[in-house]
């Protein structure tokens, strides 16, 4: 049984994702029980695995967007300009279970839409996929959760979980809190806090931002930046990975 955490997994969602996986991706051929019968056992359906592999993405917090995300979404030229840069973040995700285990992460940096957060997600998919406990968030969305844990029951076990039990942390857009950088305030000394457990736990953790490392001065507090050089530099360059014809595509099917 796939477990979930009700401080951050919407019911409405499960049941939605429910109503269009079981029976829809099979085409029907379970009846829409997710089930079937081999050999007078019953085993689940291929509509049933992707719904409960569907569930562990709503778990680990990743965005709809991105869930069916594959390097052959990335247009040509993109692959070419990094090639470099995509041959080590292949590696970081052939060796997922090292990594986690050893605490390394990445620091992936680079201009908006160079795939940043997708291919962060991309390895945060595979790990799920190595039952390695996964989940990530925003920066902005973490400073809020951290403050809401300090009244909110609910809140302060989501942060629990997060410090406790999570893996691989990915940690999107580290530089769009511009309220933590300083530590003499009780924001930049919380959110301190926060990483420094992360840290001393070694952690795996994935950070992405539009600048490199020598620009978070400001966004974040020394402390925070000092333990981030331990990261794996990836620089993106180029031009969007985007492609506008997947949509056309999609429209003319």
């Amino acid at each position: 049984m796939i477990e979930t955490k009700n401080f951050f997994v919407d019911p409405q969602d499960v049941t939605e994702l429910k109503t269009s996986i079981i029976g829809v991706v099979c085409k029907g051929v379970c009846k829409g029980t997710g089930l079937l019968i081999v050999q007078d056992v019953f085993v689940d359906c291929i509509c049933q695995k992707e719904y409960q592999n569907k569930i562990k993405f709503l778990v680990a917090n990743i965005p709809k967007k991105y869930w069916d995300f594959t390097l052959r979404n990335l247009t040509k030229e993109f692959t070419e300009e990094n090639r470099g840069a995509l041959a080590i973040l292949q590696q970081f995700r052939e060796k997922i279970e090292m990594v986690t285990q050893e605490g390394i992460g990445l620091y992936i940096q680079g201009s908006v839409g160079l795939a940043k957060s997708a291919l962060s997600f991309h390895i945060v998919k595979n790990a799920i996929s190595k039952n390695i406990i996964s989940y990530s968030i925003r920066m902005s969305q973490l400073t809020k959760l951290i403050f809401d844990s300090l009244r909110d029951p609910q809140a302060k076990d989501h942060l629990e979980y997060i410090k406790r039990d999570v893996q691989l942390l990915m940690v999107d857009e580290i530089e769009k809190d511009y309220r933590v950088g300083d530590l003499s305030q009780f924001q930049g000394i919380q959110v301190n806090d926060f990483f420094g457990a992360i840290y001393e736990k070694r952690k795996s953790l994935i950070v992405t931002s539009n600048v490199p490392k020598t620009g978070l001065k400001g966004f974040q507090a020394g402390n925070v930046i000092d333990r981030l050089e331990e990261l794996i530099d990836i620089v993106l360059t180029g031009a969007s990975y985007r492609r506008s014809d997947t949509a056309f595509n999609k429209l003319m099917e």
